[in-house]
């Protein structure tokens, strides 16, 4: 695409939840408290990592949400001769073949990047596509405020970094979030 202008949507948020009002959104219409569901999502973010470290797979709802450890990393072929020529400099003596092939075995601890590999399932997926709601920002018909015609009323502009540098107005009910209305500050 070469000459060619292209344009790519890009979402910025403008509301946010804190943990408290997950929890208390959470606990609501429930038997158990705001401080039940703040209790087991501590444990949860305690003990989940280690048993991902045991190289575990852990599913978390019965529709599938799925936690997994995974594992990368990469050395090319010139990488594995500077790190063997290395090697053979520090010890004369070893018997090193610095022009082999390399191998998975090459790779150390120091070359890999752990981190949780996240599955969600498919029914959230279609849930967040029926639910979602956008709004335009920035659009050519914005007036000078940046308000939408006819929608909304969001002060300020989008920076171009990613982040609405505007304040939003509305509804800051944080324990209602599905209602529509912007709740935030813009992040």
């Amino acid at each position: 695409m070469t000459n060619e202008d292209i344009v790519i949507p890009r979402l910025v948020n403008q509301q946010s939840l804190d943990f408290n009002a997950l929890c208390e959104y959470l606990a609501d219409g429930s038997t158990v408290t705001a401080a039940d569901v703040a209790a087991v999502m501590k444990q949860i973010e305690m003990r989940l990592p280690l048993v991902l470290g045991l190289n575990a797979k852990v599913v978390c709802s019965p529709e599938g949400l799925t936690f997994r450890p995974k594992v990368s990393g990469s050395i090319t072929q010139s990488q594995l001769k500077a790190k063997l020529e290395a090697k053979l400099a520090a010890d004369p003596t070893a018997d090193i073949d610095v022009n082999r092939e390399l191998t998975v075995s090459d790779l150390s601890v120091s070359d890999l990047t752990a981190s949780i590999d996240i599955s969600l399932p498919k029914k959230w997926q279609e849930r967040f596509k029926s639910k979602a709601g956008f709004k335009r920002v920035n659009k050519a018909n914005d007036d000078e405020n940046g308000n939408e015609n006819g929608n909304g009323n969001e002060n300020g502009n989008d920076n171009g970094n990613g982040n609405d540098n505007g304040n939003g107005n509305g509804n800051t009910n944080p324990t209602n979030p599905t209602n529509g209305d912007d709740l935030g500050d813009g992040e």
